[in-house]
């Protein structure tokens, strides 16, 4: 056989075999489950890639032949695959020893609860088993060359060899995430390989009509990534390019972009055709006809096609052969076994990992001297101490030598070269890639986006973030704080004046913090570095280089002495601490009226309170919420159970504002209590004119106006307190 593995490129008998056998499992598999959606026998959806058999399996022995089997200790090798990279996964499971990816693939296409990959959440073929190197698959592929370059990136960061290899279909190309991965895998050399399976059709637009790229070797030489071709119905050809790709990769350090001509046997997923397509060569049938003539099987072991009749089932019209006849037998037994196998209970399963466990968090008790320490210095040395600690990492816009344009970052290139770096004009890109490099369990990420308006182009990613923990059944915790600035200052018009609140306070998942104090900002985002799930903090720009709020934990009262200790360390003479997640500060206390606000409007909403009280006597109860997603809820309803009355104060627009969602809480919890939402006016956008601004955005004399028309007006219903009914505002006679 020696003599015979020279000619098969290197490949035994044994390996034939087994990847012959892998792509005849899968094609029972897929036909089996096209089939029964047909017939209406629980599958639910059915998406897969036959044709791309041989394909998959050579790329995934060639794959693990260099980078799991050709190096002194196995590197790290992870896929992100297409859903039709059926056989690759499958290849992939059993080169790695697990032998029961048919009954995973079953599982979830069936919803069972049993489902390995995502507790019957995902439909089939959306993997993840990152324990053998299967990264989680959404249906939005062109997000999986994001992941990979992240993933990529993760591997130099930890100085750990390996490989990402993301496998897309050639209409994403057509995408701007194919354009995000190319500049990323280009910019940072990255350990990658992007294999795009063309099939010549996406759904059904044919490439004269979905994709732009001409030549797929310019295309690649262009942003000087190595180049490979192969046919993908060829399975010897198939290995040698995958071996040859591979081991390029890894020697040059420079990833590569592989094209790979695939069929197409049936049609996209069970709802655009699931009749197979007899009349293209079939490179299954192909190959082991192939293994047949070179003696690795007996003509007896092997599955062709007999004479076509379109009105017989796709199985009756081929000769099986034995090993078919085992795949079917395989099957038969897999679905009995899946089918018995419970569904997942509304009671039990529907909120476990919706995220993943908050951090206990023991806060110390606030100084009642102020602060001398800017809000930005606090993130700058949060964000050093989290760097310092060996797991992060940061990427954005000027975050590197400039130092953030609102200097955040200052100085922390310098102390970490390898792990701080500017990164392109490219948010998608920026979050992407920060996701991906997170699914290394190891890592803890920070991206910054430049302004909060430019983060709407990441939605897809801050859903996607939102979702990953649940929609993995709890297999991925994806650690990743995105810092963006927000709200409208001085004169920053359109694309520099939005708040984030409206916009992303509904993505579920996600944690979103707004902190207002140096004290805040600084133990939020050591929180966050610790939570194993994706959080947003924006952060009021107004309040960058201004101190508010109490003294940080060991800073010294003298100023004096807090130049001189920094002077000596460069660093703030600050005690570590943490700021727990959905726990509001009360900046005021009072019982007549409930006001809620975050960010720079609640100290707007205290001031307020302050001349009220000095005006009028009103004592406003003023909550800085901090937290967001989750908000202190338990404390806004105590307080407005007492007070009977509540402002919601924000910088958003109120039309669909995450304030809605607190009135509506308190409105629901508590009927009787008067509940009302404040913020910017409902245009489109805060205009340059300053005059313009001052009109559009809420100001203190605008809280302060409705904490006086709140209070003057009836109470509602009876309260905790029954003068809540009796008295018509506070500080006058009730006649």
């Amino acid at each position: 056989m020696a003599r015979k593995a020279n000619a098969w490129a290197g490949l035994s008998a044994a390996e034939l075999r087994q990847a012959y056998e892998v792509a005849l499992e899968t094609r029972a598999s897929i036909i089996a489950s096209m089939t029964m959606k047909t017939r209406g026998e629980g599958v639910e959806f059915w998406i897969g890639g036959p044709g791309e058999e041989i394909h998959g399996s050579a790329t995934a022995l060639g794959f693990h032949r260099v980078v799991r089997e050709e190096r002194d200790e196995p590197g790290t090798l992870a896929y992100f695959c297409h859903y039709r990279s059926d056989a690759l996964a499958a290849m992939t499971a059993a080169l790695r020893g697990h032998g029961d990816f048919m009954e995973a693939y079953f599982r979830q296409a069936f919803g069972r609860v049993t489902d390995p990959h995502s507790g019957g959440r995902q439909m089939v073929m959306h993997l993840c088993a990152p324990e053998i190197g299967l990264m989680p698959v959404q249906s939005p592929v062109g997000m999986q060359l994001g992941k990979a370059c992240g993933y990529a990136r993760g591997l130099q960061l930890r100085g750990q060899p390996g490989l990402a290899v993301a496998i897309v279909g050639d209409g994403t190309t057509a995408e701007s995430d194919m354009h995000e991965a190319m500049t990323a895998a280009s910019l940072w050399r990255l350990p990658l390989v992007i294999i795009v399976t063309d099939n010549h059709v996406a759904i059904t637009v044919k490439p004269e009509d979905g994709r732009g790229i001409k030549s797929f070797e310019r295309y690649a030489e262009a942003f000087g990534l190595q180049y490979f071709e192969c046919d993908g119905n060829d399975f010897l050809g198939t290995w040698r390019t995958t071996v040859e790709c591979a081991r390029a990769v890894l020697s040059e350090g420079r990833a590569a972009l592989l094209h790979a001509t695939v069929p197409r046997l049936m049609g996209h997923s069970s709802s655009s055709g699931g009749q197979f397509e007899y009349d293209e060569p079939d490179p299954l049938l192909e190959f082991g006809s192939w293994l047949g003539r070179e003696g690795v099987l007996p003509e007896s072991a092997i599955f062709r096609r007999g004479e076509v009749d379109r009105r017989k089932s796709y199985f009756e019209i081929h000769e099986l052969g034995s090993l078919m006849r085992e795949k079917l037998d395989r099957v038969r037994v897999t679905l009995a076994q899946v089918r018995a196998e419970p569904m997942p209970s509304p009671a039990v399963d529907l909120f476990t990992h919706a995220h993943p466990p908050y951090p206990e968090v023991d806060e110390p008790e606030a100084s009642t001297r102020p602060t001398r320490i800017q809000f930005n210095e606090a993130i700058n040395l949060a964000l050093d101490r989290t760097l310092a600690e060996g797991r992060a990492a940061m990427w954005g816009q000027d975050v590197g030598a400039r130092g953030g344009i609102f200097q955040c970052s200052v100085g922390l290139i310098e102390k970490y070269p390898d792990r701080v770096r500017d990164a392109p004009i490219n948010e998608p890109l920026i979050v992407g890639t920060a996701t991906g490099a997170a699914l290394h369990p190891e890592l803890v990420l920070l991206p910054e986006i430049q302004f909060g308006d430019y983060a709407l182009n990441c939605l897809h990613w801050f859903v996607h973030l939102g979702n990953l923990h649940w929609t993995t059944n709890g297999q991925i915790s994806p650690n990743v704080t995105v810092r963006f600035p927000v709200d409208p200052v001085q004169g920053g018009a359109v694309y520099h004046s939005m708040s984030g609140d409206g916009f992303f306070g509904n993505v579920p998942g996600l944690v979103i913090t707004c902190p207002s104090t140096a004290w805040d900002a600084y133990g939020l985002l050591r929180t966050s570095a610790e939570y194993r799930g994706p959080v947003l903090q924006m952060e009021p720009k107004r309040l960058y280089r201004m101190r508010l709020g109490p003294a940080l934990p060991g800073e010294p009262a003298d100023a004096r002495a807090l130049r001189e200790r920094r002077a000596e360390s460069g660093e703030l003479p600050v005690d570590d601490f943490r700021v727990p997640f959905g726990r509001a500060a009360r900046r005021r206390s009072g019982d007549d009226v409930t006001v809620v606000s975050w960010g720079w409007t609640a100290w707007q909403a205290a001031a307020a309170a302050d001349r009220l009280l000095e005006d009028r006597g009103i004592r406003a109860d003023v909550f800085d919420l901090r937290t967001l997603v989750p908000y202190d809820r338990d404390a806004i309803l105590e307080s407005a159970r007492r007070t009977g009355k509540v402002l919601i104060a924000q910088a958003d627009r109120t039309f669909a504002g995450f304030g809605r969602q607190i009135q509506g809480d308190v409105v629901e919890a508590l009927p009787g209590v008067t509940a009302r939402l404040i913020g910017q006016l409902n245009v489109p956008a805060v205009a340059q004119a300053r005059v313009l601004e001052d009109a559009i955005v809420l100001q203190e004399d605008g809280i302060y106006d409705a904490i006086q028309a709140l209070c003057d007006a009836p109470a509602q219903a009876f309260m905790d307190s029954e003068l809540h009914w009796l008295r018509r505002a506070p500080g006058r006679s009730s006649d």
